[in-house]
């Protein structure tokens, strides 16, 4: 291959190159700009040679740092690194990362320098995102209320956030290479934990569980357990991460809310039908509000009961507070009229109104009992029988 030949090779080579490249002489002024850059910044050839470079392609605040670049490259006899930016004809900034150096005559005079570049421009957007990522997931991992734990394959205690040191009474020192098993695990629920962990590593998804844990100063405590399996690219188990609630205060409310409910239930169940003493062999069972067939029954049982226990001669249903009268009402009011002759005693009505007395006509309903218009008269006519007996 001739000189020219190879001369047309080397500049065809540099043209064409996917980096850029750049020669300027003494002045600073550009001698050559292959096409690669040329077409990145958006120029023809002709408008390049002989222009300032700083000028034309470096913003004003780079411009201090690229005379330092330049003293460097004079005094130089190797290569330089450093990172600036350019500007585009649309004024757009690239980042690039150039490789300098300088070209000498034989006789050592300097003759111009040139240099190497790659726009890293999309590079550096990508290490940045990944950095704020990166910061994001450090502080979401020290900041986050639920306690993070992440384990190697062997159960062992990788890295645990600050919350989970809340937790367990551990610091990350502390536990970090830890097995799990004896770091919060009492010796009764380790074959329980022991087939989760297992579970785990087969599983392709999140695996909750709930369990009771022991702290470092010896409590008991029960968390809820959200574990995932971390898998490699080729679907190999390299490690698990844990997100962790510490639950127990919050059973421990549930319970007591259960508990609470449950005696208001009793509660109720007892004042929805109630049996006063009032006097010596009477007994009055204020009727309040409807009354369907579960409630007829537990007012029919709660009066037998009281009848048979005290041995009352008399029982008062009074009915001031009963809030309708229709024929299923009337027919409960029956039912236990004759339950309570059955044992006994005898039925007196109170608190029968004209609206309630008038539906009971209209429906048909017999009682074959003494009525009165309050609980007053039925109370005086039980105990003036009473004594009479």
């Amino acid at each position: 291959m001739t000189d020219v030949a190879e001369h047309d090779l080397a500049h065809e080579i540099l043209d064409t190159s996917p980096t850029f490249v750049v020669g300027l002489d003494g002045a600073g002024r550009t001698v050559f700009m292959n096409g690669t850059m040329l077409g990145a910044l958006g120029y023809t050839r002709d408008e390049v040679i002989g222009q300032d470079y700083a000028t034309m392609f470096v913003p004003v605040r780079d411009h201090e740092m690229l005379r330092e670049v330049f003293a460097e490259l004079r005094s130089a006899q190797g290569t330089t690194y450093n990172e600036n930016r350019v500007l585009t004809r649309s004024g757009r900034e690239l980042l690039v990362e150039w490789h300098g150096r300088t070209i000498f005559d034989d006789d050592g005079s300097f003759k111009y320098f040139y240099g190497v570049g790659i726009d890293v421009t999309a590079q550096k957007r990508m290490r940045e995102a990944l950095s704020r990522s990166q910061q994001r997931l450090a502080l979401h991992f020290q900041q986050a209320p639920l306690g993070m734990i992440e384990w190697d394959t062997d159960f062992r205690v990788v890295d645990w956030n600050p919350a989970a040191e809340s937790i367990f009474g551990w610091s990350r020192e502390e536990a970090q290479g830890q097995h799990g098993q004896e770091l919060m695990v009492s010796p009764e629920v380790r074959p329980y934990v022991a087939d989760i962990w297992e579970q785990i590593k087969q599983a392709r998804g999140p695996v909750h569980a709930v369990n009771e844990n022991v702290t470092r100063d010896g409590r008991t405590i029960t968390c809820e357990w959200t574990n995932t399996a971390l898998l490699d690219e080729d679907g190999q188990v390299v490690g698990v991460a844990s997100l962790v609630n510490d639950v127990t205060d919050r059973l421990k409310a549930e319970a007591e809310i259960r508990e609470r409910e449950r005696a208001q239930a009793a509660t109720i169940e007892q004042l929805s039908a109630p049996v006063l003493d009032l006097w010596q062999g009477v007994l009055a069972m204020p009727i309040v509000g409807g009354i369907d067939p579960a409630r007829a029954a537990r007012m029919t049982e709660s009066l037998l009961e009281a009848i048979v226990k005290s041995g009352a001669r008399f029982a008062i249903l009074d009915l001031t507070g009963a809030s309708t009268m229709d024929a299923s009402i009337a027919s409960h009011i029956g039912d236990m009229i004759r339950a309570t002759g059955l044992v006994g005693s005898e039925c007196l009505v109170s608190g029968l109104g004209p609206a309630m007395a008038r539906t009971l006509v209209e429906l048909d309903v017999p009682l074959s009992v003494k009525t009165f218009g309050s609980l007053r008269d039925a109370l005086r006519h039980a105990i003036r029988a009473a004594r009479a007996g």
